[in-house]
């Protein structure tokens, strides 16, 4: 069973209450059917294994791509700036500030709305349109258990690895650059990172990658489920996935870190 939302209502308002609410009921229905089918031993694993090699085949050259020209580009700003201060040993600390603390998180993101959660909404979009989930019901099987569950859950775990992956490879292309490129320092460079990279920070950019992973999962399995006209529907339910996407990414990553601010205090600080 699937959420159906049909509406009569015109206006803005009545559309944007009428979709958060479709979105909610989706989220609520695919989560508790995920978690019954884990509990009855029928969660999809063989279709929960494809999907999540089908998304790391397409997310993780892009996630690497986009991180090499971020880490150079802080490495080159931050790296002229403490030198010009006489603070170049401490590249390390800007590196675990900059990449770990949010440029980690905000790449996976960007790299699971924009590839990940386009590739899952054209999928259901085209299956849709071909009636393909129409019939699935006509022999009553379960379209959220079987199609949807297992890709919300490969998303979600590929965006958590996805972010522990662009971490490293922040850090690392990083460290290049600075090292070997530079020349400054090894040893300044592995101490302030350690100095200053907290635990906290890692955990939190994969809460960070977990919650936009799971946001971005329900906006693609509920516009792919929901698409009509035909071949440029899946069009339009692409676009309007990926803008809601970005949109649901920016609102949640200004919530956590303000929330993280406040809870744990800034390296130095005491409570």
């Amino acid at each position: 069973m699937t959420v159906q939302v049909e509406s009569n209502k015109k206006g803005l308002i009545a559309d944007a209450v009428n979709e958060i609410g479709g979105l909610v009921t989706f989220a609520a229905q695919t989560f508790l059917t995920g978690l019954a089918a884990i509990l009855r031993g029928r969660f999809p694993l063989a279709e929960f294994v494809g999907q999540t090699v089908f998304l790391v085949r397409v997310c993780f050259w892009p996630s690497l791509l986009l991180m090499l020209p971020i880490g150079v580009v802080i490495a080159v700003m931050m790296g002229g700036l403490a030198g010009r201060i006489g603070a170049a040993q401490y590249s390390g600390a800007v590196v675990s500030f900059v990449i770990i603390g949010q440029a980690a998180a905000l790449v996976t993101a960007l790299i699971v709305a924009g590839v990940g959660g386009a590739a899952i909404v054209s999928d259901l979009g085209a299956r849709t349109i071909r009636e393909e989930i129409d019939a699935m019901q006509v022999m009553s099987m379960d379209v959220v258990e079987r199609v949807v569950v297992p890709r919300v859950f490969a998303l979600v775990f590929v965006a958590l690895s996805m972010c522990a992956i662009v971490s490293f490879s922040g850090i690392l292309f990083t460290y290049a650059y600075q090292v070997v490129g530079v020349g400054e320092s090894q040893g300044g460079f592995l101490l302030t990172l350690q100095a200053y990279g907290r635990t906290t920070d890692f955990v939190m950019a994969l809460f960070k990658s977990f919650c936009f992973g799971v946001a971005c999962s329900i906006i693609a399995a509920y516009k792919g489920t929901q698409t009509r006209g035909g071949s440029s529907g899946v069009a339009n339910s692409v676009n309007e996935s990926v803008v809601m996407m970005f949109i649901a990414v920016f609102v949640i990553n200004v919530v956590l870190t303000q929330m993280y601010i406040v809870v744990v205090p800034a390296v130095g600080e005491y409570i």
